[in-house]
């Protein structure tokens, strides 16, 4: 213990070395950093009087540069090539007052011709202009030098182009403006303390950033203009007023004027004697506090030891240690026990807080894991329960339709028949005529529930529910009434999707009749169609749906909206808010099942009072629009061939029966499938299996219309239902080449159906042979996404194939990966003109048709003939058809 007295340290020592310490290194790194700044400080301010030079330089050959291209521009003057000066003194005073320097013309003598300054006509003198030699020589434009206006009388500067008439220069067209144009430019890049000067290539100053009427057409300064060398640099000289200043210059690049940043050295090296101030400062004040400090420290020193033998014994009574000054031998014992103490304290409490940190993550971890597996069990558990009560609905409506359907069939057809036979009264027509109309109000009714079982059989296609939108613009605005408004939005590049597109029609009036009736009668409808990605976040949020592309539609009413609790309630069947006898509930129900079996989703947000949207996504698909072929709409009749009637419900037999017969055909029948397949083994001809899809026995109708088929390869079938199960349809979809008529069905429809598939079949082959022969593949390239897709529809009412491009390097991918045989191009397009790009196709394809369309009708440079065509704006259909054949 007694060596350790010995080697312990003295508390002057500790004061004297804490003193050095702190106050010596502080006072020298300060003035190493004081040092740096100052170089940083200069080196900053050199680096920026470069870049306020170049930007200056830049913006000034900017200004340059947009009068050179007008005048460039306004060269091409077809008045001016063709001599007319008084239409082109028109021309350069609209330019004048566009641009705001005035513009003239003159011959290569110098002669003026045209000056904005005066008034057509006035007598212009001879004026050659400083540079006129050097563009004459070059026959390229020239920023001339500052010289004196002769009819302005001030400092000006021209931009001078010359214009080429066969291939020599005829006339100089210039631009003169005065220097403070100039001027504005340089101001809005002077910044701060910065001051900028432009010079032309003698050495005279067009303007500086502050007085620029004393200095603007005066000689610069010679020793300035002595050290500013080469495109750029930086120097330290004596400006124009005396004062030391940090030059920074570059050169116009269009011009070759020089454009010095000057700032004055005072401004930079005031903020480094501040420094230097507050150092001294710094350094007095720090060894003020040192000198206090050690006078409180040795004070502290005096503290006698009794106080320590007294403190010790308040250790373990106490949790908080003592305060203990450092590095005295009299305490080292006490410090350590304490500090041991302490560390031993701490590492129990740190080592147990960690173990509960540990098990109270475990916990969490255990409990979030818990958590997302019970989520997930009642997400699943919903979307089960939700399965299984549609696999529930969808089997009730199917048996529920297929029977009622029956009965429906029965009544209709024989309402028709007794419409037909008899001779009736008015009254009595009408009454028949109420019947009719309670019949196909059941069949809708049916039609209704198959849609939300997801049980009807969809014909679905490739169609641009744009198009679609365009088409039921008259049928919306004849079933809402003149007091909704209705806006159609539909988004530039919209997807085609793969639906049926009468259940789409069906879907959209529906939801738009009960946006009508939410307004009662008076608002705003917005129907909007834009391309949508529903990501996987989204789609595990929402039930059935799968994530990707669609093209959603969003139907918007203005209408009362509705609360959360009805909008859960929305899609169940038979659910409305409208009053008794004003809706059947089976609307939305029906949209949604449409949507759902054509692989879709739908979304309603509402709140009450401010309206609602329905949002259907539908599927994107890849394909091209199908083209539906228009069938001849006048009566048809009847016909003598054979049909074999299959139908297991004798009253639907009977009048299926009569119906035929009616109508001249020869009917054989039979009450299932077994039967008819014995009628047709019997070697009878018959040109028409006519069979209903549920049929008893083991013998169904799908397998029955695959014998028959081979052993009567000609003969035609047509199948019917009221509801069709599996059979013939599957995924929500008609079987490919499969013929239905649904139930119940009209005499009309049964007739015009049979004989579709009995007299039309050999001549729509003969027109569907036709079409493809004559059909094209063409190029429409139309920047204006309305007028493309008018005429798109156009050419593809032609029979012809569609590819289209929004511009023209949208038309040369295209172009570059397939196969086309017209073009049929807009002329003014964003990027390309319509001609340059026939030009550039026909690089590779030197035979290729064009056809332009524009508003003009001649195109200069292009020589129209077989293989070139032009239809002018607005054209017809007829024009659009000749030009391409």
């Amino acid at each position: 213990m007694a060596r350790e007295f010995r080697r312990s340290v003295p508390t002057r020592h500790i004061i004297l070395a804490l003193f050095a310490i702190i106050v010596i290194p502080g006072v020298l790194f300060s003035a190493l950093l004081l040092a740096r700044f100052a170089d940083a400080e200069r080196g900053r301010y050199r680096q920026e009087a470069m870049q306020v030079a170049s930007t200056a330089a830049s913006a000034v050959d900017q200004q340059l540069r947009g009068w050179q291209a007008t005048l460039q521009t306004l060269g091409t003057s077809e008045a001016l090539q063709d001599g007319n000066l008084e239409a082109f003194s028109r021309q350069a005073a609209a330019v004048k007052a566009f641009i705001g320097v005035d513009v003239g013309l003159r011959e290569l003598s110098g002669q003026q011709l045209v000056n904005t300054r005066r008034p057509w006509g006035t007598p212009l003198p001879l004026t050659p202009l400083p540079g006129d030699d050097e563009v004459i020589a070059g026959r390229r434009p020239v920023v001339s030098n500052v010289f004196q206006g002769a009819l302005a009388q001030q400092p000006l500067i021209a931009v001078i182009v010359p214009i080429m008439v066969k291939g020599s220069p005829r006339y100089l067209l210039h631009v003169s403006a005065e220097t403070k144009l100039v001027a504005d430019v340089v101001r809005a890049n002077a910044i701060r303390a910065w001051l900028i000067g432009v010079g032309d290539r003698a050495g005279v100053y067009v303007t500086r950033s502050e007085e620029h009427e004393r200095f603007s057409g005066h000689p610069g300064v010679s020793a300035f203009l002595a050290q500013a060398k080469g495109g750029q640099g930086v120097f330290v000289g004596t400006s124009a007023n005396g004062d030391e200043v940090l030059v920074g210059y570059a050169r116009s690049e269009l011009s070759g004027w020089l454009v010095a940043a000057n700032i004055r050295q005072a401004v930079i090296e005031r903020p480094l004697w501040t420094a230097v101030q507050w150092l001294l400062a710094g350094g007095i004040i720090s060894l003020l506090l040192s000198s206090l400090a050690a006078l409180f420290l040795w004070r502290m020193v005096a503290t006698p030891l009794s106080a320590l033998t007294k403190a010790s014994a308040f250790l373990g009574r106490s949790p908080e240690p003592l305060s203990i000054p450092t590095r005295l031998r009299e305490f080292i014992t006490l410090r350590d026990a304490l500090s041991d103490a302490s560390r031993q304290l701490a590492g129990t409490k740190t080592e147990l807080e960690d173990k509960v940190r540990e098990r109270t993550a475990e916990l969490v971890e255990a409990h979030g894991k818990v958590k997302a597996e019970a989520d997930e069990r009642h997400r699943i558990e919903a979307m089960l329960a939700q399965a299984q009560k549609m696999e529930a609905v969808g089997n009730l409506t199917g048996g529920v339709a297929h029977d009622f359907n029956n009965l429906l069939q029965v009544i209709g057809g024989n309402i028709e028949l007794v419409g037909r036979e008899a001779e009736l009264s008015d009254k009595a027509r009408g009454r028949l005529q109420n019947a009719m109309t309670g019949v196909k109000r059941g069949a809708r009714l049916a039609s209704q529930l198959l849609a939300f079982g997801r049980r009807q059989a969809l014909a679905p296609r490739a169609i641009n529910v744009g198009r679609l939108l365009r088409g039921m613009d008259d049928l919306l605005r004849r079933s809402l009434g003149e007091a909704v408004q209705i806006e159609t939005i539909v988004a530039g590049g919209l997807w085609n999707t793969f639906a049926d597109p009468t259940n789409v029609e069906n879907a959209l009036l529906n939801l738009a009749i009960n946006a009508r009736d939410a307004m009662e009668g008076t608002g705003k409808l917005t129907i909007e169609a834009g391309n949508s990605f529903l990501d996987e976040m989204y789609a595990r949020a929402n039930n059935e749906v799968v994530a990707g592309q669609y093209v959603a539609i969003s139907v918007t009413d203005t209408g009362s909206g509705m609360s959360p609790e009805i909008l859960e309630k929305v899609f169940e069947p038979f659910f409305s808010t409208k009053p008794q006898g004003k809706g059947t509930g089976l609307g939305l129900s029906m949209v949604y099942g449409f949507v759902k079996q054509s692989g879709g989703h739908v979304k309603i947000y509402s709140e009450p009072g401010h309206g609602t949207t329905v949002r259907l996504y539908l599927p994107r698909s890849h394909k091209a629009e199908d083209n539906v072929v228009e069938y001849d709409s006048s009566p048809v009749t009847g016909g003598s061939e054979t049909i074999l009637l299959v139908e297991d419900d004798a009253a639907v037999r009977d009048t299926v029966v009569s119906l035929l017969g009616e109508l001249g055909y020869h009917v054989l029948t039979a009450e299932d499938a077994a039967q008819a397949l014995a009628v047709i083994e019997s070697s009878i001809a018959i040109d028409l299996l006519f069979t209903d899809v549920v049929m008893p026995g083991a013998l169904k109708s799908p397998e029955l219309a695959r014998k028959a088929k081979q052993r009567l390869p000609n003969l035609h079938v047509l199948f019917t239902s009221g509801y069709t199960e599996n059979s013939i349809v599957h995924g929500g979809r008609l079987d490919e080449g499969v013929s239905l008529l649904s139930k119940p069905y009209t005499r009309e429809a049964l007739a015009r159906k049979v004989r579709e598939l009995l007299g039309s079949a050999a001549v729509a082959s003969e027109l569907a042979n036709a079409s493809v022969a004559r059909r094209l593949k063409v190029l429409l390239v139309e920047d204006d996404a309305l007028i493309r897709m008018d005429t798109a529809d156009l050419i593809g009412a032609m029979g012809h194939t569609v590819l289209e491009a929004a511009n023209a390097h949208e038309a040369m991918q295209l172009a570059a990966t397939q196969e086309i045989d017209r073009l049929v191009t807009d002329v003014g397009l964003p990027d390309l003109s319509g001609i340059e790009l026939a030009n550039r196709l026909r690089e590779t394809r030197p035979h290729l048709p064009v056809v332009f369309a524009s508003g003009m009708s001649q195109l200069p440079g292009v020589a129209l003939d077989s293989r070139t065509r032009l239809v002018v704006k607005p054209y017809q259909s007829s024009d659009l058809e000749s030009a391409l054949a």
